[in-house]
């Protein structure tokens, strides 16, 4: 195979393959209503490990700061808020690119075009 053989593009990080930011996304709209337009759609990390119960805590830290200093298109941000007696970082997605799901569904659906 070539240099820029298909397979090359496809590799993910380890990391990625394990939180995709699909996982992300999904805890983020199944606690707010479109929260790609809503501004207060904002979680803490005790929001994400609450969330995801399954991931140990320094794997949950890699994925939040891979998904937020990946490159291209912007998934995730994440900025400090002021407390009342200390500061805390919160992470959203309101007015980033929205990504689109491929859901999956038991039943094909007939209106689908297949490849």
């Amino acid at each position: 195979m070539g240099k820029h053989s298909k397979t090359a593009h496809h590799h993910k990080p380890a990391i990625e393959r394990a939180v995709p930011i699909e996982r992300i996304v999904e805890l983020f709209s199944s606690r707010f209503d479109d929260p790609y337009l809503n501004p207060s759609a904002e979680l803490t990390f005790e929001d994400f490990t609450a969330g995801f119960p399954d991931l140990p805590r320094e794997e949950l830290e890699e994925a939040l700061t891979y998904w937020t200093s990946h490159s291209g298109e912007k998934r995730l941000q994440t900025k400090t808020v002021e407390g009342t007696k200390t500061d805390f970082r919160v992470w959203y997605i309101h007015g980033l690119t929205r990504l689109h799901l491929q859901w999956s569904s038991p039943v094909p659906d007939a209106l689908e075009p297949r490849d």
